[in-house]
């Protein structure tokens, strides 16, 4: 059974304010805010260690809080009655997650979950809310934040009405490489292939065939819990548009 957060237990002392300040100076969303203004967020954030495979916030869930990723890597997801998921994002280092609850006071739309060991930045409701009231300019932040969500779900849904599963398949890992640019291995991709499939909306066996499928021309090669991108430029072709896939895929279509 998945842990929650809200019983996750601390594990190591809390961190000062000023580490605090230290790690939101280089946050793409808080980096820019003047410096008692970093002091003051810094204040009230809370960090917290999580281990792979807990449960951050559950769909239906009270919204009470704002979450930032330290390090690590975060799964959104919504479930199926039949226990099935569809996983929207993968959340690196740096990406706030949990923000839509928190605005608008309405339970949680999603499942949050660790992919892997984390360190989280919480920040609560009522801290943030009077902190946004004063600070017009990370009120404007974080609507740039919704927009750039409502694109990429339109983006999504365009992609799944519109393209085959090759092009769909290499926009997401092309994605998934950008995102994940500051690992160590920078080509090397984190994620299963059913984790794939759940992304795409299609199956797993349709995903692993077009996989096979560009490991035998040596574009990829497989790993357990992984993707390794060998041929990123070619990848990046085929996700520009469906005449590249039907080549990619050996002139024989792929369905999802």
């Amino acid at each position: 059974m998945a842990t929650s957060l809200t019983t996750f237990p601390e594990v190591r002392p809390p961190r000062s304010a000023t580490d605090n300040v230290a790690l939101l100076r280089g946050h793409p969303l808080f980096g820019a805010l003047e410096p008692a203004q970093l002091k003051r967020i810094g204040s009230f954030a809370r960090r917290h260690p999580v281990h792979s495979g807990t449960t951050i916030f559950s769909k239906g869930d009270a919204g009470n809080s704002l979450f930032s990723v330290c390090a690590g890597t975060v799964k959104i997801t919504v479930p199926s009655i039949d226990g099935r998921e569809a996983m929207f994002n993968l959340l690196h280092a740096g990406e706030i997650f949990g923000e839509i609850a928190l605005l608008d006071g309405q339970p949680r739309t999603a499942d949050a979950v660790a992919l892997t060991d984390c360190e989280l930045m919480v920040i609560e409701r009522r801290d943030f809310l009077n902190f946004v009231h004063a600070e017009p300019a990370v009120a404007l932040k974080i609507i740039e934040l919704l927009c750039q969500r409502l694109r990429w779900s339109s983006q999504h849904l365009e992609e799944l009405v519109f393209l085959n599963l090759p092009v769909r398949l290499a926009r997401l890992l092309m994605r998934l490489l950008d995102q994940d640019a500051d690992s160590v291995d920078p080509r090397k991709l984190k994620i299963t292939q059913l984790e794939i499939s759940h992304m795409l909306g299609s199956t797993r066996e349709s995903v692993n065939k077009q996989l096979r499928t560009w490991t035998k021309r040596k574009w990829i090669a497989l790993e357990r819990g992984g993707v390794v991108l060998l041929a990123p430029d070619q990848l990046g072709a085929i996700a520009r548009g469906a005449n590249d896939a039907e080549r990619a895929s050996g002139g024989s279509r792929v369905l999802s």
